[in-house]
């Protein structure tokens, strides 16, 4: 059966994305130390949500590593009284490993976002993790796969930064610890 040009144009103004709904959005950008700069992820950010017409109604910042619990993270802790107070429909991030290196912190957070009914944004791939209320599958695996990698990426830093340290000893080069 062909459809009716009524039905067709229905369906059409029914197929709605995130993308194109005015969303009030919120940024979190995070880097692990004082010498480095947010700047890059806030401007990219920004940039994305103008394009996407979403309204970017505060930013959260913080210069702290990622293996921080983020309950201790104090601009973690005021994004999270933030979302309870302030009605947001979408949490921006340039990549995974900003929200955490901690598996359990990452997916602990995107579970009390989709309880609430906000998205997360995901810029290094593109990605809400909720669309049109509906969790998204894939971006669920990818974010769980994501999560262990930044964690596992963690453990061969402090891996290798052991191995460097009794290096240095051993060549008595090391004043540290």
């Amino acid at each position: 059966l062909s459809e009716t040009p009524e039905k067709r144009q229905k369906r059409i103004k029914n197929r709605v994305t995130l993308n194109m709904i005015h969303m009030e959005a919120i940024i979190y950008s995070r880097v692990s130390s004082i010498s480095q700069d947010y700047e890059r992820q806030l401007i990219n950010l920004k940039t994305i949500a103008q394009e996407k017409g979403w309204h970017v109604r505060r930013t959260f910042q913080e210069k702290i590593s990622g293996t921080i619990k983020s309950a201790s993270r104090t601009e973690f802790k005021s994004l999270m009284e933030y979302i309870d107070k302030t009605p947001v429909q979408v949490v921006m991030v340039s990549e995974i490993s900003r929200l955490g290196r901690r598996v359990v912190d990452v997916l602990n957070f995107v579970e009390m976002l989709h309880e609430k009914g906000i998205a997360l944004y995901i810029q290094q791939f593109n990605m809400l993790t909720m669309e049109n209320g509906k969790e998204n599958p894939v971006a669920k695996m990818l974010l769980q796969m994501l999560s262990i990698g930044s964690e596992m990426e963690n453990s061969q830093r402090k891996i290798r930064q052991f191995e460097g340290i009794q290096l240095a000893k051993i060549k008595q080069r090391y004043n540290g610890r």
